[in-house]
């Protein structure tokens, strides 16, 4: 996590040392290197865990504000909550959208999260930013009914579920955070 920031910033300060041409010997047929600029290290566009956290935070709490507002499929306030959302999460909540409206189901509430953690936050090689998050989600102010208004979720269990949700930037230097992914946690429930 940090260890990967100071990495990545240790590497970005060293690229700009190109070692010198050391002069040829007169006498010599033997080649000689060459001086080359090195690379240059795109800076981090988060500096720090703390700051890849924030804007997590702020992400997700607006996917998921955008989420619980979203009209019918084609209207604007979807098209604008699709667009906070790329890769296999922009998918399947296509084929959610899509699996509502045949059933005749609509969504009403306000989704939260809490504790959410960085689990990682580093460059990707197309110069992309990942964070890997894991969080709480909270759908005890949610629920989902049918044409009549009748719930057609089950409310005995727990309405809070771990999550690892993972945000990546759309291109190289950007602070917006797209959700690519969010399945539930598979390992200990850390939300009970």
């Amino acid at each position: 996590m940090l260890t990967t920031v100071a990495l990545f910033l240790a590497a970005g300060t060293l690229s700009g040392c190109a070692a010198t041409q050391a002069p040829a010997p007169i006498e010599s047929t033997a080649p000689t290197a060459e001086a080359t600029t090195a690379p240059t290290e795109t800076p981090p566009v988060f500096a720090s865990n703390d700051e890849a956290l924030a804007a997590a935070e702020a992400a997700y709490s607006n996917y998921l504000a955008a989420g619980d507002a979203a009209g019918a499929i084609d209207s604007d306030s979807w098209k604008e909550f699709l667009a906070l959302s790329t890769g296999p999460e922009h998918d399947a909540t296509v084929q959610s959208r899509e699996l509502m409206q045949q059933k005749g189901w609509s969504f009403a509430g306000r989704t939260q999260f809490d504790s959410m953690v960085v689990q990682s936050s580093k460059p990707l090689p197309n110069s992309t930013w990942e964070i890997r998050t894991y969080l709480c989600l909270d759908l005890s102010a949610t629920d989902t009914v049918n044409e009549t208004g009748d719930s057609v979720v089950s409310h005995d269990g727990t309405q809070r579920s771990p999550m690892l949700v993972v945000f990546v930037t759309p291109n190289e230097n950007s602070h917006q955070l797209l959700i690519s992914e969010s399945p539930l946690w598979s390992g200990s429930d850390f939300c009970s």
